[in-house]
């Protein structure tokens, strides 16, 4: 039942289900018919309230006529009985300020992230506990449209046939809700220079598994030049600082549209369609007859479906996607000097059937398996003129794979001889994936997630994984690239020298070996406080990475990758993508997170949902029929008590802890410790600590976030000694969040229909405008390594203007 609040005051949809639902919750009751169909709404009712206190346990029927008494998780529940790591409710979600799903997982942070995934891998992103076909189906879903965000563990994706390396957030919609939404947006860093202006516009509608949207973005950024930093020079070229973009100029243009339905009884089916282009502009240095230029374009256009529904206990879910990326890049070096121009194609099609049930029973319950297989396609085409000389590259490749994650239970409620046991259970997976110009590629793995009590969960995961190199890895059209500014760690010098970028068809698949132990923990009943800590081992055969940086070691390893003159001074670099022979990380994370409102509270509402609407019209619009409204007189204390209800004081740390991170770079040779004296990019060694620090607060229709992080320092190692070698000092950056809601303080309820539904956004990124600092062993900043160069934006105000009918 949802019971809605209307008054002067305060606007809230109350419903009984609790915020943050512990780990065992009693699931609502569903009484089915002998048909196996749901009975009738009131009469579930009349069933529920005589059997509250002493509901009869589940049992199949025996007789003509009788009534079968089934267990119903909350709408949108994952797969599986893995609980949350958190779940956020509307209000919850509203405190942050985000306007779409894909801001709110950006503002979320390291809270969604995971140890185990590669570098910068985004979260897996349900909807409604379903497979949808990619995130761009949903990303620019409006965060009031939700009810509710669960994060969970990595354990999750197995059971939607994804691999265990990166964390799952399930985004349950309201059954109703439509909105039309505008923003628009402008951004400028403080020391001039550029401006992004931006702006979107979008519409929503909702009707339970029904669902149309369509929406449209723009963007410009405006060039920022190497002058506008004062970027210091190499010793005779001032003048570069004017024909050298530190962030080129660029406008993106986007399109989508996305309708759901269920076009056959208890099918679902979705499409969506969306296209995106992109265009840079940047100067890369001065030739001897004019500037040099690298303009680039990039056009995506994607076609996705979803199809889902039940075959008796089991659930499948179908999807499939088009994609189809081009590019160009033009490098145009002057009238005298042939420049050079690259064009790409790349083609991807995939179809994927996902089918998870109840495999048999075991005494603890119900085993569980999920069975995926798919098929993929790719064509890549790329062709390149560089210097005169036409190079052409046609790659192309076929994946078939199936994988299937078995979940066994071992102790749970059902076996009261292991009651001591808690609740614990097995679970084992498997992938074949046949790649048809690389082989065949396995995957296995085992885990266990342990319920001791009711407040403390603790999972243990062990997966081995090979994964091949991407087409555009292994055949990106060759580029030479003049200009890049490159720091030579054997002379101490910065030097400006042309780079060989592209694929590399000699790329060798990687071997991941993951251990992972992850406990979560809630100490304090009814309060949203969450402690977690996990420990994680990787070791990678044969890791792929982009050229390292240009240090004694690497080119010792790499001597062929690295050209020089007769006097030793930098030349050329080939940077075009390796093997390593094999990487070594060990990191320890923890974090808190803690949640609550800000005030005293109604009695009995302390784990209610609120869902808060602009009036009173807006309320019955999209509240289910029957919903019960109750009006709360303005400024009266049970007012007061109920506006709690929509304030949130919100506060998480994360903090990460590398023990261990190294690279062999080649067999029998040397081995760079990225966290003592190794590097392989420009911007140093791996921090050995990581932290993050979010606190917020909402109330009233105005809410502020910080977030703080901070990176401790590294050490490279030069040739030469100490004296030689490159310090990074430790790095903290403030970001600062203020939004209004001015409808909610000003005018309230009896705010001008104008001003409803808006949202001013003010936000800071680099509060206090700190750049790392890197220093030699004289105490001097190397040209290569000036603030410009690691961060050329420095302190960003931004502010934004949205609106929702």
């Amino acid at each position: 039942m949802a019971v809605s609040l209307f008054g002067a005051s305060v606007l809230a949809a109350i419903q009984t289900a609790p915020t943050v639902p512990p780990p065992a919750a009693p699931p609502t009751l569903q009484f089915n018919g002998p048909d196996g169909k749901p009975l009738p709404e009131d009469i579930q009712r009349q069933l529920r309230e005589r059997y509250k206190d002493a509901p009869p346990p589940p049992r199949p029927p025996r007789a003509e006529g009788e009534v079968v008494v089934t267990g119903q998780r909350p709408r949108g529940s994952v797969i599986g009985d893995i609980p949350p790591e958190r779940t956020l409710s509307a209000v919850d979600i509203r405190s942050y300020g985000a306007g779409t799903v894909a801001e709110l997982i950006q503002t979320l942070g390291a809270q969604v992230a995971s140890g185990r995934s590669r570098e910068d891998s985004d979260p897996i992103v349900l909807l409604n506990g379903r497979r949808v076909s990619s995130f761009a189906e949903i990303a620019r879903l409006p965060t009031e449209a939700i009810e509710r965000t669960e994060i969970l563990p990595e354990e999750v994706a197995l059971k939607y046939g994804y691999p265990a390396d990166r964390k799952v957030v399930n985004v349950v919609a309201f059954e109703r809700y439509s909105s039309r939404i505008g923003q628009l947006s402008l951004a400028a860093p403080t020391e001039g220079g550029m401006t992004t202006t931006g702006g979107s516009a979008s519409y929503l509608r909702l009707r339970g598994d029904t669902r149309t949207m369509v929406d449209a973005d723009i963007s410009r950024t405006s060039a920022l030049l190497e002058s506008e930093r004062d970027v210091i020079q190499p010793s005779g070229t001032p003048l570069l600082a004017d024909y050298r973009t530190l962030i080129p100029a660029t406008t993106r243009f986007g399109l989508g549209g996305t309708i759901a339905g269920t076009p056959l009884k208890d099918v679902a089916a979705t499409l969506n369609a969306r296209f995106d282009a992109t265009r840079t502009r940047a100067l890369i240095g001065l030739g001897g007859d004019g500037p040099l230029r690298r303009d680039g374009e990039t056009g995506t256009a994607h076609l996705g479906s979803t199809v889902s529904g039940r075959a008796g206990s089991w659930q499948w879910t179908a999807t499939g996607n088009l994609d189809r990326t081009a590019t160009q890049t033009v490098i145009d070096l002057g009238r005298t000097t042939p420049g050079t121009t690259a064009r790409s194609v790349n083609l991807v099609a995939n179809a994927d059937l996902l089918v998870a049930g109840t495999a048999f029973t075991l005494p603890a319950g119900r085993a569980t398996l999920s069975l995926r297989s798919g098929f993929a396609t790719r064509d890549f085409e790329g062709r390149s003129d560089v210097g005169g000389v036409t190079r052409t590259n046609e790659l192309a490749r076929d994946t078939g794979s199936i994988q299937a994650n078995l979940d066994l239970p071992i102790a749970g409620t059902t076996t009261p001889a292991l009651a001591w046991l808690g609740t614990l259970s097995a679970s084992v997976n498997a992938a074949v994936e046949r790649v048809s110009d690389v082989g065949t590629l396995r995957t296995l793995g085992y885990g266990l997630n342990w319920t001791p009590a009711p407040a403390l969960s603790l999972l243990v995961s062990l997966s081995d994984a090979e994964t091949a190199p991407t087409l555009e890895q292994l055949g990106n059209p060759p580029v030479v690239v003049p200009n890049i500014r490159t720091f030579d760690l054997r002379r101490g010098e910065t030097v400006d020298v042309p780079q060989s970028l592209g694929g590399n068809a000699a790329l060798r698949p990687d071997d991941r070996h993951v251990l992972s132990l992850g406990a979560t923990y809630r100490p304090i009943a009814k309060t949203d406080l969450t402690l977690s800590l996990d420990y994680i081992r990787t070791r990678i055969d044969d890791p792929i990475a982009a050229f390292p940086l240009v240090s004694p070691l690497v080119e010792a390893a790499f001597p062929e990758r690295v050209i020089r003159d007769t006097n030793g001074r930098l030349q050329r670099i080939d940077a075009t993508p390796l093997n390593f022979a094999r990487s070594d990380q060990q990191q320890l994370r923890w974090g808190l997170s803690f949640m609550k409102p800000l005030g005293p509270l109604p009695p009995g509402a302390a784990n209610a949902n609120v869902r808060t609407f602009s009036s009173e019209e807006e309320m019955r619009r999209r509240l289910p029929p029957g919903a019960q409204i109750m009006r709360v007189e303005a400024g009266s204390p049970g007012a007061r008590r109920y506006e709690n209800m929509t304030s949130r004081l919100m506060l998480s740390v994360r903090h990460s802890w590398r023990l261990q991170d190294s690279v062999l770079l080649r067999d029998g040779g040397p081995t760079l410790d990225l966290l003592d004296g190794g590097a392989l990019d420009i911007r140093g060694g791996r921090s050995r600590h990581e932290i993050e620090v979010q606190a917020g607060a909402f109330k009233r229709g105005l809410g502020a976030r910080i977030t703080a992080n901070w990176q401790s320092g590294t050490t490279v190692q030069a040739a030469g000694g100490s004296a030689g070698d490159l310090r990074f000092g430790d790095l903290a950056t403030v970001n600062l969040n203020l939004f209004a809601n001015p409808a909610d303080y000003i005018g309230r309820s009896k705010a001008p229909a104008w001003l409803k539904g808006t949202r001013l956004t003010f936000g800071v990124t680099n509060l206090f405008n700190t750049r790392r600092s890197v220093r030699d062993g004289s105490g001097a900043t190397p040209i290569g390594y000036q603030g410009a160069y690691l961060n050329p934006t420095g302190r960003t105000v931004a502010i934004s203007l949205r609106k929702v009918l």
